[in-house]
């Protein structure tokens, strides 16, 4: 077996992530239909290799009604596609059974091609009347970044 010990290429920008935002999103699609979080800007991947890729996402949501579970589910997309591994979620479910789930967001290593494009969506599970949603702000931020670790094999 041979390897090589040649140093990896140097890449200007070994990282990328979305700024300080400010916004707040409603989770209006139908129950369980992912939409983009349109208000978090897509980011480009400038080159191939492997990242680590990390995401947090501030839900927020109204208390079901009595008995009722309310979930918001967040994940990565690259080029339209679901990165896998990348699924969070949060809950909350009232009654005598109240409780409260929570998984703000994920970090994990992936491979990209130069210019694949990441972006974060998310869906509500719950009762239509329930509201949830995703925002940012002051006292609570979502973002997504991506730092570039080697590139691959």
């Amino acid at each position: 077996m041979t390897t090589s010990n040649a140093a990896a290429p140097q890449q200007s920008g070994s990282w990328v992530q979305t700024g300080p935002l400010s916004f707040s999103h409603s989770l209006s699609g139908a129950d369980g239909a992912w939409e983009q979080i349109s208000e978090v800007p897509t980011l480009t991947i400038p080159y191939a290799g492997v990242w680590e890729i990390a995401y947090h996402a501030h839900g927020n949501f109204s208390l079901p009604s009595n008995g009722a579970v309310l979930l918001i589910r967040t994940a990565l997309y690259n080029n339209s596609v679901i990165i896998p591994g990348s699924e969070a979620v949060s809950g909350i479910r009232s009654s005598e059974y109240f409780g409260f789930q929570s998984t703000a967001g994920q970090t994990l290593l992936h491979t990209f091609a130069a210019q694949d494009e990441v972006a974060l969506y998310a869906h509500r599970e719950g009762p239509a009347a329930a509201v949830a949603g995703i925002s940012s702000g002051g006292d609570g931020r979502t973002g997504v970044m991506a730092h570039w670790v080697s590139p691959g094999f």
